[in-house]
């Protein structure tokens, strides 16, 4: 009976991760097909001696410590992995191999998140259904279409975040592996988790809690230090010079309508979340401001690492990064409630 139920499961798990790979399927072939970097993706070029050579002393900083997820393309492109077919973008400089491994790795990130959002959702509600629908949400979202389906870093990057954030909420030790992964593959998560810590530590008074805010902070420096030292390159050291900081924090030149369309426009999933706490706040739901005061924090804090990096469209990446948890943490909470006042409120 035990080995019955143990294959019902493995054969379910299977069958809910075939339809994430066949829902996410077209968007990754589309985006192979017709992405071209010359529009909006210029980073590519920057990670392509790590990509194709892991080539890190010809590769700018900050792109030459992403290594977690070029490695990963490094090592599919030698092995031979690939698929040929006619594609929109050419350039006689870049393998076709190497570009097609890149967006390759990223959707299998995607795919791999998808699938512990749901494993989260699951575990809170023992909903199938719900923790499927919900899980959907993140694929469908603006910046897993236009951010993470992509031949940058970024699907790996916030593949990594989404297990730190689990073992972090779990106080698993593996966590601290995933902090050391992440500096060499996306530094904002210590901006990320560092937030998370403090606001916990401020309600719980929980001692794991301030080390993790204490170790974030360190983490962040020791990024810094080594940006500095091991992996300098001039091109953007201007984001690492400490007396540029308060000049770029003072001197605001942002192109509004660019501003509005690449970091406003583009967090449509923030917006379903704050619809839902419209309506929760509207038929008098309790709401957890613990949550919001989180997420104001963090918009805050994001707004000026974008500032003192002169990367301020970019902020819409950044918050990104945090939709995972968004919506494991916040969102579910909150649509729980609602659910659950549904029948009331067609009566």
């Amino acid at each position: 009976m035990h080995l019955f139920f143990s294959n019902k499961k493995i054969i379910c798990n299977f069958l809910i991760n075939l339809i994430f790979i066949l829902i996410s399927y077209p968007v990754f072939y589309y985006t192979y097909k017709f992405y071209n970097p010359n529009l909006g993706g210029k980073d590519f070029y920057f990670y392509y001696p790590l990509y194709k050579n892991l080539d890190i002393t010809h590769t700018e900083a900050p792109f030459n410590m992403r290594l977690i997820s070029s490695l990963i393309v490094y090592l599919f492109y030698n092995v031979g992995f690939y698929y040929d077919t006619t594609i929109s973008f050419q350039n006689q400089h870049i393998d076709q191999r190497v570009f097609f491994n890149a967006i390759f790795v990223n959707w299998i990130s995607i795919v791999i998140t998808i699938k512990l959002i749901f494993q989260c959702i699951y575990k809170k509600t023992r909903e199938l259904w719900f923790s499927f629908s919900i899980s959907i949400i993140f694929l469908t979202g603006f910046g897993t279409i236009f951010f993470l389906f992509s031949p940058i870093s970024d699907g790996v990057s916030i593949l990594l975040i989404t297990i730190t954030y689990i073992l972090y909420k779990k106080k698993n030790s593996l966590l601290y592996l995933l902090y050391i992964l992440l500096l060499f593959q996306r530094e904002f998560a210590f901006i990320i988790f560092g937030i998370l810590a403090f606001v916990d530590f401020i309600s719980s008074k929980d001692k794991f809690y301030i080390f993790q805010l204490i170790l974030n902070i360190l983490l962040f420096f020791t990024y810094i230090i080594l940006r500095k030292t091991i992996f300098y390159t001039p091109l953007y050291s201007n984001q690492i010079q400490e007396d540029t900081f308060i000049i770029s924090l003072l001197s605001i030149h942002i192109d509004t309508w660019a501003f509005i369309k690449q970091v406003f426009l583009s967090q449509n999933i923030y917006f379903i979340y704050l619809l839902i706490l419209i309506i929760n706040y509207k038929y008098k739901l309790s709401i957890n401001k613990k949550h919001i005061y989180t997420l104001l924090l963090f918009i805050f804090t994001t707004f000026i690492i974008s500032r003192i990096a002169v990367a301020n469209n970019n902020m819409g990446r950044f918050l990104y990064m945090f939709v995972p948890i968004l919506i494991i943490e916040m969102m579910v909470p909150e649509i729980i409630k609602l659910k659950e006042k549904l029948p009331d409120l067609f009566k």
